[in-house]
């Protein structure tokens, strides 16, 4: 027999295992009714070890029955006659060693028999949580490395045909002049702004998957700048008003991802609004240490049993998981979200995060000189969020340099590593 047909019939061996035991308990406990008076004991001590015995054989049935690898399938026999072996063979050395003392041993084939079934149990227990570990880790490990892969393709593939689709509706709109959008809303206007908003969402993305994953560089981020962006989408996507008072700049430290924080708090409170006139407001202030994000709505407001709990994720709630992930990124940039009452009806969404120094145009703290000066590593995520227009001469690739005055399809407006 091969060694792969061996291991594919690990389950039948760990059946033909206990059958062995149950054949023994039952000859030895036959052989006892013979020895002495009445069949009560006897029959006692089967219902003991004999049922142990069929336990081990319904055991292989269930392993069969198993997703587990043939690997896996061999590693709980293997630790399941591991186990017998150590059990009942610790117990066996205990009558040996009652034995070499001369002592009078009764009967010790019935107490080596429990041991040695007890140990098969539980060495099958422990094998089989340990190949289930081992399969859900190279699972864990395949799903992980096909998100990887997808990742990768988004963020490049993905990213360069949108630079260059916006960079050929930049050059479009710049040779039509002010007649470029005169053709109704399908102008190339749009198509630049759709296709900036894009490739946002892959940076957004990006910087999401990293904070998840702990692997984050937090940065200097305008938390005014993407308020005063996502308040202007949310306005056009929802029957809202949605009015700000926001500073000219309040840096925190986060990054890309903040703006997924924003837009789920704006989206949120305009969505669910109930009232007839829904509004939202939402202002940014700032002292020396915090600067406090608020987002106020006049909507059905938040029962005081979900308080402690919206941020946690809920199966079928869409609304529910993008509070969990606003909840979490708050948390991974050391700031922290609670929520209030607002009057006379409503919710009050208060959002405080650790203040950042600020930063010149290239992400590098301000009189600072070289990297050293910055206690993180810096990338000037607000300048993605307040990117000004930029004429292209030809749609190009992806661009290349350290620059912050980008005029590429892929530097506008970018500090590019």
């Amino acid at each position: 027999m091969s060694q792969h047909r061996l291991r594919a019939s690990a389950p039948f061996l760990l059946g033909c295992f206990g059958a062995v035991l149950f054949l023994v308990a039952i000859a030895h406990h036959v052989n006892e009714v013979s020895l002495i008076d009445g069949v009560t004991g006897p029959v006692l001590a089967v219902a003991l070890d004999g049922l142990l015995a069929l336990g081990i054989v319904y055991s292989g049935y269930w392993v069969a029955g198993t997703d587990l690898p043939t690997e896996g399938e061999w590693t709980a026999l293997s630790w399941s006659l591991g186990g017998a072996v150590l059990i009942g063979g610790v117990i066996s050395a205990t009558v040996l060693v009652r034995a070499f003392e001369g002592r009078t041993i009764a009967e010790p084939i019935f107490p080596v028999l429990v041991a040695t079934e007890v140990g098969a149990i539980a060495g099958l227990l422990a094998g089989y949580n340990n190949a289930r570990a081992r399969a859900d880790a190279r699972r864990a490990k395949t799903i992980s490395d096909a998100f990887a892969f997808v990742n990768t393709l988004i963020r490049h593939d993905l990213r360069n045909d949108l630079t260059v689709i916006r960079g050929y509706a930049e050059a479009i709109a710049a040779d039509l002049g002010p007649t470029a959008n005169e053709n109704g809303p399908g102008g190339p206007s749009v198509v630049v702004e759709k296709s900036t908003e894009a490739l946002d969402r892959i940076d957004t993305t990006e910087a999401i998957a990293e904070t998840l994953l702990g692997e984050a560089s937090l940065e200097p981020v305008d938390i005014a700048g993407i308020t005063a962006e996502m308040a202007n989408r949310v306005e056009e996507a929802f029957e809202a008003t949605v009015t700000t008072d926001l500073p000219d700049e309040a840096l925190v430290t986060g990054n890309a991802g903040l703006r997924s924080v924003v837009d789920n708090l704006l989206e949120n409170a305009a969505e669910h609004n109930d009232a007839d006139d829904p509004s939202v407001h939402v202002d940014v202030t700032t002292d020396s240490e915090t600067v406090r994000l608020v987002v106020r709505d006049n909507g059905p407001g938040i029962p005081d049993s979900r308080k402690g709990t919206i941020f946690d994720s809920e199966p079928g709630d869409p609304s529910g998981s993008g509070l969990s992930l606003v909840g979490t990124l708050i948390d991974a940039y050391g700031g922290s979200v609670r929520i209030e009452d607002n009057e006379p009806r409503g919710s009050v969404f208060v959002v405080e995060l650790p203040r950042a120094a600020a930063t010149d145009g290239c992400g590098r703290l301000a009189g600072a000189v070289g990297s050293d000066a910055s206690p993180w590593p810096i990338r000037p995520v607000s300048r993605v969020f307040n990117r000004p227009p930029v004429t292209v001469a030809a749609p190009i690739g992806t661009g290349s340099g350290n620059t912050c005055s980008g005029t590429t399809a892929t530097d506008t407006g970018r500090c590019s590593r």
